[in-house]
């Protein structure tokens, strides 16, 4: 896990589609991300913690979508 979960008030669950043992939950307080839970998913762990060093906002319906590559290119919000 990286970040503190404490007072999220959203969740966005992401499956990965190229393994179904790799998945990882994402926690926001309003948009801001404030931690990322990842199982057997390194890319969303360094991902994650990038993203909340930032401070960058997601576009969560891209988030939780697993055709749409976990990066921060395609994820960012616009």
């Amino acid at each position: 896990m990286v970040g503190l979960s404490q007072g999220y008030d959203n969740i966005v669950v992401r499956h990965e589609q190229d393994d179904a043992n790799k998945f990882s939950v994402w926690y926001f307080k309003s948009e801001q991300l404030l931690a990322v839970d990842a199982v057997n998913n390194t890319k969303a762990y360094v991902l994650g913690t990038k993203l909340i060093k930032s401070g960058q906002c997601i576009d969560k319906d891209k988030l939780a979508k697993p055709e749409v590559e976990c990066k921060p290119a395609n994820l960012l919000r616009q």
